[in-house]
């Protein structure tokens, strides 16, 4: 292999797929974000239309080639294409590749009513052991299971329940019906210990293992660049597309955690933190998720905000405008935020603006504003929403603490990260050392580039890329002062189970 070689990766995220590409030693050469729109047309569904992937991947490789002779001086050379997406999505699909119905991505909580059945039917206890996750509306299966339901046309033309990454490199390979473990992990219908997808699961459900995809490592070639999609992109076909793994999978070995940091968290639109073990944790309260790392051997243990990054926007979309469009603009925000104490006088911010995962598990909950006042502004409001996500980061990472195993520091990476004034205030509020990533909106496409360059031979393990990825982190401690926000997380901890009956009623009224 060339040392020269590039390798391209597709990160599809939940608002833009990012394009990337890295050299043989892991370092980032060129990235390029396409955005798409995520529909919501009800409380709790979230869609997109998946020809949306394909798209912004062939813009985005276009743009890198056009830029590729400026900015490294030759034309790309790419050995080897690196798949991530988001997990717990369900994508139908026919036996053409064709959609049949929008993905139902990560957030989508529609399918509430199927997984009371599926729980009805085989059984909480079961269900936890077999899979080593709670069954949740927000896993595949009570979507495909809604898909039954409630779009039964959509369902018989199923051919493939598959996830975005996989969509996207169907449309790159021309092969359908093949995933990783670590995407398969987290769709409810899959044994951990088996490393195989349930019979028990899907008999007792109905579902035909046919429609589920076949299983590889994430290491593994998954077809090659075809003649059409090369024509697309503008690259050269017979190219190596590796299987690929789920964003999160991607984030832990792309994170760089090992000696130095044993977890990471990842900021985007939503949030979560991993940390890899041997094999899965079983907690008794169910707020973990288990599901396989690219090695298709090590387990990430991982823990869920499931409104982050989105929440934020939401809220300086609302209370800033267009004073918040720009980057510019969204400095001075923050600069005047600063200004406002920790506790924003009194205002709380809970950030279930989609329900929430851990540590609660309820796709009732809601977001509120506690503390309101009429000295209130829209600056202690903001102020309000930062704190509130930092909280419900502590409030995860906690978990951790609970079962044993307990972080000393974290990595931090994700688009939201690039604050310097709330990674500062997610430092304080957690009361542990963070470590910045050197490329913190890119860490999950390092992953997928890691996991395909091991596929073509450029290192030999996943344990070798890594060395050979220079992992250099910027570090910060909590301040001398950071205690003062210790009060207002025991107040934010409690808010829940105060406010627990009123999401109920209101998701009853809701759908009267």
């Amino acid at each position: 292999m060339p040392s020269d070689a590039d390798i391209l990766v597709y990160d599809i995220g939940t608002t833009s797929v990012k394009s990337a590409v890295f050299d043989s030693g892991g370092i980032m050469r060129l990235s390029v974000s396409e955005p798409y729109s995520t529909d919501y047309p009800k409380p709790g569904w979230a869609e997109q239309d998946p020809d949306q992937f394909w798209e912004a991947a062939v813009r985005g490789t276009r743009k890198m080639s056009a830029q590729a002779e400026s900015s490294l001086g030759r034309s790309l050379r790419i050995e080897a294409v690196g798949m991530a997406g988001r997990m717990n999505g369900c994508l139908a699909v026919d036996s053409e590749g064709i959609p049949v119905y929008p993905e139902l991505i990560h957030s989508d909580s529609r399918g509430g009513s199927q997984c009371g059945r599926i729980i009805d039917i085989l059984g909480e206890e079961f269900l936890y052991a077999e899979t080593a996750n709670r069954t949740n509306e927000h896993l595949s299966l009570s979507k495909i299971l809604w898909l039954k339901d409630e779009a039964p046309e959509s369902f018989k033309r199923a051919a493939w329940f598959i996830n975005a990454k996989d969509y996207l490199r169907f449309k790159l390979t021309g092969i359908l019906g093949l995933t990783d473990y670590s995407d398969a992990s987290l769709t409810g219908a899959f044994n951990l210990k088996k490393k195989s997808w349930s019979a028990e699961i899907l008999d007792g459900l109905g579902l035909s293992r046919s429609c589920f995809p076949e299983l590889k490592n994430s290491t593994e070639i998954g077809g090659v660049l075809s003649a059409d999609a090369a024509s697309a992109l503008g690259l050269a076909r017979g190219i190596p597309v590796s299987v690929g793994g789920g964003d999160a999978a991607c984030a832990s070995r792309g994170s760089g955690i090992g000696a130095e940091a044993e977890s990471y968290i990842s900021i985007g639109s939503s949030a979560w933190a991993s940390m890899l073990a041997p094999s899965p944790v079983y907690d008794e309260k169910r707020r973990i998720q288990n599901f396989f790392d690219l090695d298709g051997r090590s387990c990430n243990i991982c823990v869920t905000l499931q409104c982050a990054g989105a929440a934020l926007d939401w809220a300086m979309d609302l209370l800033a405008g267009n004073a918040a469009k720009s980057s510019e603009g969204f400095r001075r925000i923050e600069a005047e935020l600063e200004a406002v104490l920790p506790g924003s006088e009194g205002v709380m911010f809970l950030p279930y603006l989609m329900g929430e995962r851990t540590p609660h598990w309820d796709s009732d909950a809601r977001g509120a504003f506690i503390g309101l006042s009429l000295t209130g502004n829209p600056r202690t409001l903001l102020r309000a929403v930062y704190e509130g996500i930092s909280f419900g980061l502590k409030d995860i990472t906690e978990v951790y603490d609970d079962l044993s195993m307990p972080a000393k520091s974290f990595i931090l990476l994700g688009g939201g990260i690039r604050s310097e004034f709330w990674r500062r205030m997610i430092c304080d509020i957690i009361g542990k050392p963070m470590l910045i990533h050197p490329i913190p909106n890119n860490g999950i496409s390092l992953g997928a580039a890691m996991a395909a360059g091991v596929s073509v031979g450029i290192w030999k393990n996943l344990e070798a890329a890594a060395e050979a990825v220079n992992f250099t982190f910027e570090k910060i401690v909590p301040d001398a002062d950071a205690s003062r926000y210790i009060p207002y997380f025991n107040i934010y901890r409690g808010i829940y189970g105060q406010l627990k009956p009123v999401f109920k009623q209101l998701a009853m009224v809701k759908d009267v």
